[in-house]
């Protein structure tokens, strides 16, 4: 499949399955330090460039955001240049290394805002650690929005998913009800990796990713 121009990919008010590996799948992730500066990072400039953090997951080699963008694609591409190239300077400055830290171009699908799919992308990301055989249950990684979710523990990083509080009528039921999905169908379908989630240029119902191509056609590339 060619690959969409990001200009005709976001746009204000998309949402997206951000993701970089390293450079040589080297783990500048796999410490504290290294993962508190990212999120520090994500939280620093967010804001500025408009971007809505809905979940979160740092592995050792790659970070998994789900975002939204509010100000679109020239927003989110500087929002992602920023973070990207701070941590890259700042990880090359603590180990003394140059050159390249993030390996490949970030990957952005767009994701169908709220709803089942929205939500399969983040029990996707708080399995990461689990399918890696680093944890037994996503609970066990604090490295993750995993926490805020299920447990409503404080993340100033979060801006609740609309697919989230639309689970329930209060934080306690909409917590109960999260944790449910990990018992269910929709948990057993991002148990395993899946391609579809990270290679595809849209993730949604069938109608839904027609539209959205259909939409891109005769949008300037770039």
């Amino acid at each position: 499949m060619p690959r969409i121009p990001r200009s005709r990919l976001v746009g204000p008010g998309t949402t997206h399955h951000c993701f970089w590996r390293s450079h040589n799948r080297s783990p500048v992730l796999a410490d504290d330090d290294a993962r508190q500066k990212f999120l520090g990072l994500l939280a620093k400039y967010k804001d500025r460039y408009g971007i809505e953090i809905r979940s979160y997951c740092l592995m050792s080699t790659h970070p998994h955001v789900l975002c939204r963008s509010t100000m679109g694609q020239s927003a989110f591409s500087a929002f992602w240049k920023v973070v990207n190239q701070c941590f890259a300077r700042w990880s090359n400055r603590r180990t003394g290394g140059r050159g390249q830290v993030v390996m490949e171009r970030l990957g952005s699908p767009r994701i169908q805002h709220g709803g089942r799919r929205e939500l399969e992308v983040m029990l996707y990301g708080d399995l990461n650690p689990v399918r890696a055989g680093m944890v037994s249950r996503p609970r066990d990684w604090p490295w993750s929005s995993h926490g805020h979710y299920a447990f409503g523990l404080p993340d100033p990083l979060v801006s609740d998913s609309p697919a989230y509080t639309a689970l329930g009528r209060s934080a306690g039921e909409r917590m109960v009800a999260y944790l449910r999905l990990f018992t269910q169908g929709i948990a057993r379908r991002v148990s395993r990796h899946r391609p579809d989630l990270v290679r595809r240029p849209f993730f949604g119902a069938a109608r839904w990713i027609a539209a959205a191509f259909a939409a891109t056609e005769g949008l300037p590339g770039g």
